[in-house]
């Protein structure tokens, strides 16, 4: 099926599109789209404008399709169909290609235009146009980057760990990148890269690949804040005429914790380093990367331990280095007149106003906080606040109070920024609102809201699933209030918009981030194997420790993680259903999704706990969409997120399904590998505690509350962590203080990476029974559904790598009968299974 198109204006034209696509769109030829510009870098985004600025291409993650925005009349002319959760795009610079990642399945969708003899332009799928014009590329592909020529397309695998070159020309791919066991894979070749984002430089001489997630440095350990460095690898382009785009490994980057400007409630310097690098962009000879810093050294606090950074990395093309860094939240202290003090969550991508070399501005998207925040640039490229040392202008995309950007046009979920190239107009793309903010940049202010796509039916499943994402993914939350009603309903769901559950739960997995918590030494736990994906209202006990039986539970994490905690006095407090003797409570009224009694913001729940009253079910806040009338519970909308939208990563495509696409299968698995260590994994007895489709014995069999003789804690054992949890679920597999330097407890040929064994209060951990009651030691055993893309392992991080914990002999063996040998005593087992468990996802048989 092609998709004809021609054009008037400029040397364009107006056109039909071809049958089976209804409606109009206008597109320039190749020589109106270039306009004689200079070739500039190029880099992957969810949005992204043609070279005269004259057309708006952005990504619909939910509805699998691209928008297409006439820039002139601001209106959509144009949805596209491509493949599965398309999130990334790269326009050719030439205007003759649009390529677009469709990550769940697989493939890139290449839309080709072609100039026809009239002059007129024609848009067509360049391959299978049956099929929506994909190209199968790799698993997981999220970032897509074209050559200033034209000629080059390169696509990152996130799980395959390869970039594939295609020809821009033919999309037939001719050659591949293996990342993973190439010297980009810095420390360790078993580790995944997960190549997130990639961007060209102005020449065409070198493409820059990030790794998503930190690893530890050399001498680095987990639970520190100078334990990780962030990576971009530099990669040199084989442009010649005779070659086939090949990539050669060109220099790794590195970049350290730096200080983040805040200090912890001790007085001490809290330092961050650089995690969850999704997007870069090339800026003269300085490379920018938004990214989520990570300060896990405790005490644990609020304002100290997830960071807004753009980190800078100097010389582009030359001997690059570690430049700089600038935190966005120092920016927020002192908000200007008559702005409110937020902060800046999750800055997840950029954009300039003016070309390098003049002073300009920069605007960063904070996609937790739905917020552009406004920078100086510098003549050199060096960042700063706009006013200074602690304010920056913000703009607000989803202030209820400003017309422009309430109701259907708030902006939520801000993840991806076009600026034209006057710098005039900024088009910024919003996840879950699913809208386009238009931003006028010599104002600071959204001008208009273009919607790219419908919202869900009313009253649907699919419209608690909206709202549900809106809470996860929001810093702040806007709530439904009636009139006259008490309390705020702004702001509930962190400190000032800090942080939100996506701020450590990328996608809903995991940020790899060993934390000193509550309870001891803690990875941040992936969401995606909470609910059993085949029976999605089985879900596991939660916490390495067990020390929560709901999901609902997770409302402690806002309060106490996001939010400053309990209050220093008791308050007045309420419950729908009144608790004797109970009429003040330190519980905060003013976060949290818990509410004492329906619509009332003024009061706190008089009780909360883990165990003795439940939190399902309880009082909460409604949220309502443009366009409907049905007022949705919010903290039921955020479980159901959590249990039916949540999509476990793609394994790795093995090297048979590679070779059948006609792809150089390198690094890849082999079916009759995985077969084998399928054999093995039940084998040793893995499967007596990875079981089901969450890949766990952890399953809750009962209704809440828990009885109370199934609830211990280490009570009596001096200087021993306090918590409650349910013993039952768990098992100890001699992991407490594993790999923890001098503990005696080291995984034999690996360095000792984990964790110390204390909490965020300097007391023993959770995992050990501290009182010799015979409870207490081990761990509420983990899901592995898709372990590979969530690194590290064990609950502080002992291991990085699967090989690591098959090494771990009393770990590997605690699932045979007494007496029964150790079946992965050799290497070659022990590797064979590490493929089948790099294998697993939501498509792999349960072996039960």
């Amino acid at each position: 099926m092609g998709i004809g198109m021609t054009i008037k204006q400029s040397g364009c034209k107006w056109g039909m599109l071809a049958a089976g696509v209804a409606g109009l769109i206008q597109l320039c030829s190749s020589a109106a789209i270039a306009q004689s510009l200079e070739p500039q870098s190029t880099a992957s985004s969810p949005v992204a404008l043609t070279m005269n600025d004259r057309y708006l291409w952005s990504v619909n993650m939910d509805s699998d399709s691209v928008s297409v925005m006439d820039t002139a009349s601001n209106t959509i002319v144009e949805t596209i169909p491509v493949g599965s959760e398309p999130n990334s795009l790269a326009i050719s610079p030439d205007g003759s290609r649009v390529f677009v990642t469709n990550a769940a399945a697989n493939t890139v969708t290449v839309l080709a235009v072609t100039e026809k003899n009239n002059g007129s332009l024609k848009v067509e799928y360049k391959k299978n146009a049956s099929d929506n014009g994909q190209v199968v590329v790799g698993a997981e592909p999220r970032s897509v980057v074209v050559t200033p020529d034209s000629k080059w397309v390169f696509v990152a695998n996130a799980s395959q760990d390869t970039i594939v070159g295609l020809s821009a020309s033919s999309a037939d791919i001719k050659s591949v990148f293996d990342l993973r066991n190439s010297e980009c894979n810095v420390g360790n070749r078993e580790r995944h890269f997960q190549p997130r984002s990639m961007a060209i430089s102005e020449d065409g001489k070198f493409l820059y690949v990030s790794r998503f997630l930190s690893y530890t440095t050399e001498f680095g350990v987990q639970r520190d804040d100078f334990g990780k460095e962030g990576v971009v690898c530099k990669l040199e382009i084989n442009s010649d005429q005779s070659g086939n785009g090949e990539l050669a490994f060109s220099g790794v980057i590195r970049m350290q914790s730096r200080f983040s400007g805040f200090m912890d409630a001790n007085g001490e310097a809290t330092y961050a380093f650089p995690n969850q690098l999704q997007r870069m962009v090339i800026h003269g000879d300085k490379l920018y990367l938004p990214n989520i810093g990570a300060s896990p050294t405790g005490p644990q606090r609020f304002d100290v331990n997830t960071q807004s950074l753009v980190n800078i990395i100097a010389d582009v093309g030359g001997a690059e280095s570690d430049y700089d860094a600038i935190n966005l939240h120092l920016g927020g202290r002192d908000p200007e007149s008559g702005q409110q003090e937020l902060y800046f969550a999750n800055p997840w991508a950029m954009a300039f106003t003016k070309p390098y070399g003049q002073v300009g501005s920069a605007y960063v998207v904070s996609a937790g906080s739905d917020i552009l925040v406004k920078l100086t640039v510098t003549e050199t490229g060096d960042l700063r606040f706009t006013q200074d040392e602690d304010t920056t202008r913000y703009i607000d995309l989803n202030d209820p109070d400003n017309f422009a950007t309430n109701g259907s046009r708030a902006g939520k979920n801000p993840i991806g920024i076009a600026i034209s190239r006057d710098g005039a107009t900024a088009y910024v793309l919003n996840y879950v609102s699913r809208n386009i903010s238009i931003v006028d940049l010599n104002a600071d202010q959204v001008v208009e809201v273009v919607a790219t796509e419908s919202l869900p039916e009313p009253g649907s499943l699919e419209e608690r699933i909206l709202v549900g994402a809106e809470m996860f993914y929001s810093s702040r939350g806007n709530f439904e209030k009636p009139e006259g009603a008490p309390g705020s309903n702004r702001n509930r769901l962190s400190e000032k918009g800090r942080q939100n559950c996506a701020s450590c739960h990328s996608g809903g997995l995991t940020d790899g981030v060993i934390w000193q918590f509550a309870t001891g030494p803690r990875k941040t736990l992936a969401v995606n194997g909470t609910f059993d994906p085949t029976n999605p209202q089985v879900h596991k006990i939660i916490n390495a420790s067990a020390i929560f039986d709901e999901v609902e539970d997770a409302d402690f994490n806002t309060r106490l993680v996001s939010s400053a905690g309990y209050l220093e006095f008791a308050l007045p407090c309420i419950e729908t259903d009144p608790v004797a003797g109970v009429t003040e409570s330190k519980i905060d009224p003013d976060h949290g999704l818990v509410l004492g009694d329906w619509n009332n913001f003024e009061l706190a729940a008089c009780v909360m706990n883990a165990f003795a009253r439940p939190n399902g079910n309880r009082a909460q806040p409604f949220v309502r969409l443009p366009g409907s009338n049905v007022d949705v519970k919010a903290h039921d909308a955020l479980i159901d997120w959590q249990r039916y939208a949540i999509r476990t990563p793609n394994a790795p495509m093995t090297a048979q399904q590679l070779q059948e696409h006609g792809i150089d299968a390198v690094g890849a698995p082999d079916e009759i590998e995985l077969q084998a260590g399928a054999e093995l994994f039940v084998e040793a007895g893995c499967s007596q505690c990875h079981n089901g489709g969450s890949w766990t014995t952890s399953r809750k069999d009962f209704v809440s509350p828990p009885e109370p003789e199934w609830v211990a804690t280490e009570s009596g054992a001096i200087g021993a962590n306090p918590a409650q949890y349910l013993y039952q679920y768990l098992v100890d597999i001699g992991s407490f203080n594993l790999n923890v330097a001098g503990a005696g407890n080291q995984i034999a040929g690996y360095p000792e990476k984990g964790g110390v064994e204390t909490d965020s209060a300097g007391r023993a951990a959770l995992g050990y029974d501290h009182n010799n009651d015979g409870k207490g030691t081990g761990y509420n055993v983990a899901s592995i559904l898709g372990a590979f893309n969530l690194p590290p392992f064990y609950h502080n991080g002992a291991c990085e790598t699967l090989s690591c914990v098959l090494a771990d002999e009393i770990h590997r063996s605690a699932g045979l009968p007494d007496g029964m040998a150790d079946v992965l005593v050799s290497e070659e087992s022990r590797r064979l299974l590490v493929r089948f468990l790099e294998s697993i996802d939501e498509q792999t048989p349960i072996l039960d």
